[in-house]
């Protein structure tokens, strides 16, 4: 079985066929079992490349992104040709969350946690409420008759922490995230960061997140993408480059940087 959850190769990113090329990416692998996080400024292509990737919308222009799925190798470019298969693959393969928190209003916290899984038609029976306790304790949402609450009775950091227990009670291969730390605090998003490590550790599966907190990725990615202006405007407005890849070593450190906070630095010059 291939060690990469996704291949790259050759990819430009648009959102028409005569459209601006927005984002050009030569060759990428991005690793199963590992957190990946992707950094860029506003604009750069950060939450294009998540949606190719995630089947979230057709941005790929040219070239390849193969996914290694547990079904096998699925090339994410011809997909689209068939649209109940892009609706199945990311029902069985993928989950999401996102800087907002797209909770149902008129569904119960419970109800809202669990619509994932009923649609996957994978919850098992008995008490749903021991089944989420840990990620419930984890985050910091049990007690207090949560689970029987409407969403509009939450504050803001409830509900997206609540969004994201809704990602992780189904069965994925790949969680994507788009700024799911945007609306917590720094605790709190370092709270969900180590819970995303500890998900994909045990249920060996994988993880891309878009993220703006330089200091939070260091601390908690296994690997990082930065997303800076491309240098020939021909190919794509923003690109990967191969030196703007960063990989954590078995030993726990970043290969190439003596520690984490020349890391920080470095990617914080060419943001």
């Amino acid at each position: 079985m291939p060690e990469d959850v996704f291949v790259i190769e050759g990819l430009k990113c648009s959102y028409s066929s005569n459209g601006k090329q927005i984002l050009y990416i030569r060759d990428l692998t991005i690793p199963k079992g590992r957190m990946t996080v992707i950094l860029g400024r506003s604009g750069s292509g950060k939450s294009t490349l998540l949606e190719a990737l995630g089947l979230m919308n057709n941005t790929i222009g040219r070239g390849a992104v193969n996914y290694f799925s547990p079904g096998g190798a699925i090339d994410l470019a011809r997909v689209w040709k068939k649209h109940r298969k892009v609706a199945a693959i990311r029902r069985d393969y993928f989950s999401f969350i996102f800087q907002d928190d797209y909770l149902m209003p008129h569904y119960t916290c419970s109800e809202n946690m669990l619509i994932t899984g009923l649609i996957q038609q994978k919850i098992p029976a008995g008490n749903t409420t021991l089944m989420l306790s840990h990620p419930l304790q984890f985050l910091n949402l049990s007690g207090n008759g949560l689970l029987k609450q409407m969403p509009g009775q939450l504050a803001g950091g409830q509900k997206q922490r609540l969004s994201f227990i809704r990602a992780v009670s189904k069965d994925f291969d790949v969680l994507f995230g788009d700024e799911p730390t945007g609306n917590l605090d720094y605790t709190n998003s370092g709270n969900l960061f180590d819970f995303i490590r500890e998900i994909i550790h045990e249920r060996k599966c994988s993880a891309v997140i878009v993220s703006h907190n330089v200091e939070l990725t260091v601390e908690k990615a296994d690997k990082i993408l930065v997303l800076t202006p491309s240098p020939d405007k021909t190919e794509a407005l923003f690109t990967l480059q191969p030196d703007h890849i960063f990989d954590r070593n078995p030993h726990n450190r970043w290969e190439n940087f003596n520690n984490s906070q020349d890391l920080t630095q470095y990617i914080k010059s060419i943001l």
